[in-house]
């Protein structure tokens, strides 16, 4: 029997509280009844390994959570949505954004917690029986410890940039595939249009890259290939954390041996799926919808 292909995700797992609202608090106000609230793991690794769980993978997380109440349900989560958690460690406290999503917008706040101590992993356990390897950046020198066993075994290695760290363009050289944020492309290689930054990055040493650009879609870069990929139309009731559910279902498609542009087609509609309910962890599409979704373009 074939096993489905195990990606591993390396990075520290927050919590995210998010309520809805009929309108955005003013300032003195009286309190407003929220219509619904939801405690889940945080968009990054979490969400990102979620989301290839669903579109047929199977997943290990890899680093740290808070030694909290919130760390401790953020790891419930993740074991009930079938991730393996055994290589997860408790320290610090944990970082937690709290969203309000209402009619007349969206409001966030965020604490980045206290990582702390420096938590040390067996690389080699960590990717045992590995098909592919994320990676978030918050731990940047462990992270590249992974990152160059897991090319030497020939596993693709999926780099998160949501925002500049110490240690990303490190990273950058070590990884297969870079997927950014427009803000994080943005400032890594600010002069020119998106198709230059694409050329920039590639330079750092990644074999292809992915710009995700929120409701325009993505652009994405592999030697000569250039693809754009229109965001696919959706109803919007929360935006957050969508691309994490990008980067799971191009690791997912990418394991499935699809071509570039198929990879991006396939994560840019999974996350537009997303932005259905309150947070991404709630609305995580199944792989039947994406691929419903995609033969729309057909």
């Amino acid at each position: 029997m074939v096993q489905a292909p195990f990606v591993v995700g390396l990075g520290r797992i927050g919590v995210t509280i998010s309520g809805l609202a009929p309108n955005l608090p003013a300032p003195n106000a009286m309190a407003a009844e929220l219509a619904a609230l939801a405690t889940t793991p945080a968009p990054g690794v979490a969400v990102a390994l979620r989301a290839a769980i669903r579109l047929g993978c199977r997943a290990r997380a890899v680093g740290t959570h808070g030694a909290d109440l919130l760390g401790q349900l953020a790891r419930s989560a993740l074991r009930d949505a079938g991730i393996d958690t055994e290589l997860l460690r408790a320290v610090g406290t944990s970082a937690c954004e709290l969203v309000t999503v209402a009619g007349d917008g969206t409001l966030r706040a965020r604490y980045a917690g206290e990582p702390g101590e420096s938590v040390a992993f067996d690389v080699t356990t960590a990717l045992a029986n590995a098909s592919a390897l994320l990676i978030d950046g918050t731990t940047p020198m462990e992270q590249l410890r992974a990152a160059e066993l897991a090319r030497s075994r020939k596993l693709p290695v999926i780099l998160d940039v949501s925002e500049l760290r110490d240690g990303t363009s490190e990273l950058l050289a070590a990884s297969d595939i870079a997927i950014l944020s427009e803000r994080a492309a943005g400032e890594l290689a600010p002069r020119g249009e998106l198709t230059d930054a694409l050329v920039e990055i590639l330079a750092l040493g990644p074999r292809a890259v992915v710009i995700t650009l929120g409701d325009k879609g993505a652009i994405g870069r592999h030697g000569e290939q250039l693809i754009r990929c229109p965001a696919f139309p959706s109803d919007v009731l929360d935006a957050y954390g969508a691309g994490s559910v990008f980067h799971g279902a191009f690791a997912a498609a990418l394991l499935s041996e699809l071509p570039f542009a198929r990879c991006i087609e396939l994560a840019a509609a999974a996350a537009s799926l997303s932005l259905r309910e309150l947070g991404p962890w709630s609305a995580m599409p199944s792989r039947e919808d994406v691929l419903a979704l995609t033969r729309t373009r057909r």
